[in-house]
């Protein structure tokens, strides 16, 4: 693993770039999102290290797995202590650091709380993260999301024959059938599951206005650079090598919307379209995988 070295990463190119990100997630809060859209806070999902001044808005999907074990290093665990945690890092990570009230949170944002904190958000291209969702969440046999499985299973049937001879009970929905209901969810109104909530909805970065926009596909150079911005921060963590280049995610992705219609297709992208447009990625590929 390459170790962290402030003589890696070009600072001023990089804080260019973030500026770049930083500007466009303004810009394009106003160009796609209605007032109210922009306004909303969802301060519970952040942690904030009063230590590290460091505020973090945790997406799940989006290296989230990391910087819960990172917040609770930076919280005085040892690494011996984490592997032994009879909780899930989630939960112990919001016993060293309780949900915030919007007042506190916008405090820290706007430095009103007597010093301004560093605001950070990790991002992912939101259809890969939906994928990697689906994959680790649905299509794999995970024990807590059995009912939910079922449910999609039971409302969404490939097979009528096959429903009413209680094959649903196995509990797979295809991708499809997941699209189908994420769909239907957001048209009657209800609230996504944290692991595919879109992010302009469960970051509310319009309004935190986050300092550092770090990508999935960049994480590693995007960490160095952070490490740099918070003082005290590379003693303790190290940032994220990501073995991609040998897996064609291109392929991956191809295959598992080929399932859909265009139909379904255009009713994703009335949910996630916003992320696509507030962190520069670009829908164009799906469109040409469709049917």
């Amino acid at each position: 693993m390459e170790r962290y070295s402030p003589s890696n990463i070009d600072v001023g190119e990089m804080s260019g770039e973030m500026e770049e990100r930083r500007r466009r997630v303004e810009e394009s809060c106003v160009e796609v999102l209605e007032p109210e859209e922009r306004e909303e806070v969802n301060s519970g999902e952040f942690l904030i290290s009063d230590k590290y001044k460091l505020i973090w808005c945790n997406i799940f999907k989006a290296a989230s797995s990391t910087w819960l074990y990172n917040y609770l290093i930076m919280g005085g665990k040892v690494p011996e202590e984490l592997k032994r945690l009879r909780i899930s890092p989630v939960e112990a990570a919001r016993e060293l650091y309780p949900r915030p009230g919007r007042a506190k949170l916008m405090g820290h944002l706007a430095g009103g709380n007597k010093e301004r904190y560093l605001s950070f958000i990790i991002v992912r291209e939101p259809f890969q993260r939906l994928l990697s969702a689906y994959r680790d969440k649905i299509e794999t046999i995970v024990p807590y999301y059995k009912q939910l499985r079922c449910q999609i299973t039971k409302k969404y049937p490939i097979d009528t024959e096959k429903l009413k001879a209680g094959w649903w009970e196995e509990c797979k929905p295809n991708f499809s059938q997941f699209v189908s209901f994420l769909i239907d969810e957001e048209r009657e109104g209800r609230a996504p599951n944290e692991h595919w909530a879109p992010y302009y909805k469960f970051c509310s970065p319009c309004v935190a206005s986050f300092d550092v926009v770090l990508r999935f596909e960049s994480l590693h150079n995007d960490e160095m650079y952070l490490l740099e911005k918070v003082p005290g921060l590379s003693k303790v963590v190290s940032p994220k090598v990501i073995h991609s280049s040998h897996f064609n995610y291109s392929a991956l992705t191809s295959s598992y919307f080929k399932q859909l219609t265009t139909r379904q297709l255009l009713g994703l992208l009335k949910i996630y379209l916003p992320d696509f447009r507030l962190f520069g990625y670009t829908e164009r590929p799906y469109l040409d995988y469709v049917g």
